[in-house]
C-alpha cells in the first residue's frame, strides 16, 4: 500500500466522491469513501446473497466452474489463486470438491468468511493493484471474475502481468466477466445501465474493454493462444427460469441503498422516482428480450523451453 498506483486510485475515488451527492447518515469523508467503495465492489451487505446466486447462474450457463483444462490437476492436487474473490463463493465450492488442492483468495474488502471455511482455503485482504505478494511461478491456476468494472486499462495490464508472473509454466490463467454489449434493451433498462456505466467511466474504467479482452490478453508475453467462450442469457421471464433468476439478481443490485443513491444522482432524479423506475423495469422485462453475454477467456503460460 502507499505506492503510486494506490495514490492515483485514491485521487480518482476522491474525485468521484465530490461528484456524488453526500450520503445521509454518513459522518465523515472516510466513511463516504468506504460506502462508495462498497458500491463499486458490490460488497454492500444487501448484495452478498445475490453475488452467491450470480455465481451459480454462471455455472449453469457454462455447465462448469471454469473453462480451463485444469480438472485433472485439481483432482491430483495443485495450487489455485482467485483475485477479487468477494464473498468467496467460487473458492468455497472448489476447495470443498478438490480436497487435495490448496486455494487462495485475495480481495481488497474482507467480505469473505473469516473462520468457517475448509482447511485448504486461505483468504487474504490485499489490493491486487499494489502487486501480488506471491513468488514467481507459484500457482497452477490463476483466476479473476467480474473484475472489469474495477480496473482501468492500465491497471488491467499490470494485473494481467501479475497473474502471468505468479502462474507456473504450463499453468492456466482465466478471466471471466459480463460482456457490456447490450442487445434488445428497453428504454428503462438502457437508462439505468447508461447511468451505472457513466459512474464507472468517471473513474477511468473502460466498460467495453471486456468485449475485446482477448486482444489485450494477447499483448502479454509468455502465454499461448487465448481461448474465448461466450454464453447468452435473456433477462426476465422471456429467458425462462434462468432469465428470472438473472432479473432478480439485477433488481437486487439496482435496488440496494448505495446503488439507489448513486444512480438516481447520476440520472438527476429523486430516489423515489428511481424506485418507481425499478417497478416499471420489472414490467418492461416482460415485453423485451434484453440479452447479455457472459464470457470467459483462458490461456496457458508457456513452458520454459518455449520462451523466446
Amino acid at each position: 500500500m502507499g505506492n503510486k498506483n494506490s495514490k492515483l486510485k485514491h485521487k480518482r475515488l476522491s474525485s468521484s466522491v465530490n461528484k456524488i451527492q453526500e450520503f445521509d447518515k454518513i459522518l465523515s469523508e472516510q466513511e463516504r469513501q468506504e460506502k462508495l467503495l462498497d458500491y463499486y465492489l458490490m460488497t454492500d451487505a444487501s448484495y452478498i446473497d445475490p453475488l452467491h446466486s450470480y455465481k451459480f447462474l454462471r455455472d449453469y450457463l457454462f455447465q462448469s466452474n471454469f473453462s480451463s483444462p485444469i480438472e485433472d490437476k485439481l483432482i491430483e492436487g495443485c495450487k489455485v489463486l482467485d483475485i477479487g474473490c468477494g464473498p468467496g463463493t467460487w473458492l468455497l465450492e472448489l476447495s470443498s470438491k478438490y480436497e487435495d488442492s490448496y486455494f487462495f483468495g485475495v480481495d481488497i474488502k474482507s467480505v469473505f468468511p473469516q473462520q468457517i471455511k475448509p482447511n485448504n482455503l486461505e483468504f487474504i485482504k490485499a489490493d491486487v493493484t499494489d502487486g501480488l505478494s506471491f513468488n514467481d511461478n507459484e500457482f497452477d491456476f490463476t483466476h479473476a471474475e467480474f473484475m472489469n468494472p474495477m480496473f482501468t486499462p492500465d491497471q488491467w495490464d499490470f494485473v494481467l502481468s501479475e497473474l502471468i508472473r505468479v502462474t507456473k509454466p504450463g499453468g492456466y490463467i482465466e478471466v471471466a466477466d459480463l460482456n457490456s454489449a447490450r442487445v434488445n434493451q428497453g428504454p428503462i433498462f438502457r437508462k439505468i445501465a447508461d447511468a451505472i456505466w457513466a459512474t464507472f467511466s468517471k473513474r477511468g474504467i473502460d466498460v467495453k474493454l471486456i468485449n475485446n479482452f482477448d486482444s489485450k490478453f494477447e499483448l502479454h508475453p509468455n502465454i499461448g493462444k487465448v481461448h474465448r467462450i461466450e454464453k447468452d442469457v435473456i433477462t426476465g421471464p422471456n429467458g425462462g427460469k434462468i432469465g428470472l433468476l438473472y432479473q432478480d439478481i439485477a433488481i437486487s443490485y439496482f435496488n440496494s441503498e448505495i446503488t439507489s443513491k448513486v444512480v438516481s444522482e447520476e440520472i438527476g432524479i429523486s430516489e423515489e422516482e428511481y424506485k418507481d423506475m425499478l417497478k416499471k423495469l420489472v414490467e418492461e422485462f416482460k415485453r423485451t428480450n434484453s440479452e447479455h453475454s457472459h464470457v470467459r477467456f483462458w490461456t496457458q503460460k508457456q513452458l520454459l523451453e518455449e520462451w523466446p
